[in-house]
C-alpha cells in the first residue's frame, strides 16, 4: 500500500472515531436521564399522599405542580406506545433500560479503543512508508 492509499485509511479511521466519540456523550446524557428519573421515581414511590413539586416548562421556566398520585406512571414502551405501570415495573422498566444504554456504551468505548489502535498501527505505518521513499 502507498503512503496516500494509508493517510485515507487513516482519515477514515478518525472519521469513525469521532461518532464513536459522539454516540458515547450521547449515550452518557441518556444514562444521566434514566439515573434522574430513577432517582426521581423512587422519591416519588417512598412517598405518602400528594407531592408538592417544580418541574421545568422549558427555556429556563419552572412551574408548581402537585402529584397526586405518585403510584402508577405513564411509561412510553417503544414506537409511540405509552402504557400505564405501578411504580415498581416503571422502577424496572427504566433500570433495564439504563442497564442497556451502560452495555452500548461499553460497547461503544471499547471499539473506541479498538479503533484507536489501528490508527497508531497505520501512523507507525506510514512513517515507515516515508522512511522507504525517501531512501
Amino acid at each position: 500500500m502507498s503512503v496516500e492509499e494509508k493517510v485515507a485509511e487513516l482519515q477514515q479511521l478518525q472519521r469513525e472515531f469521532e461518532l464513536l466519540q459522539r454516540r458515547i456523550v450521547e449515550l452518557e446524557i441518556l444514562a444521566n436521564e434514566y439515573r434522574r428519573a430513577i432517582s426521581t421515581l423512587e422519591f416519588l414511590k417512598s412517598s405518602e399522599g400528594a407531592v408538592n413539586a417544580l418541574i421545568s416548562l422549558g427555556g429556563g421556566v419552572f412551574g408548581y405542580v402537585d402529584f397526586r398520585e405518585t403510584k402508577k406512571f405513564l411509561v412510553n414502551v417503544g414506537a409511540g406506545i405509552v402504557v400505564e405501570k405501578d411504580a415498581e415495573k416503571t422502577l424496572e422498566f427504566i433500570k433495564k433500560k439504563l442497564e442497556e444504554v451502560e452495555k452500548a456504551s461499553s460497547e461503544a468505548a471499547s471499539a473506541l479503543r479498538e479503533v484507536a489502535v489501528q490508527a497508531s498501527k497505520i501512523q507507525r505505518e506510514i512513517a515507515e512508508l516515508s522512511k522507504q521513499e525517501k531512501k
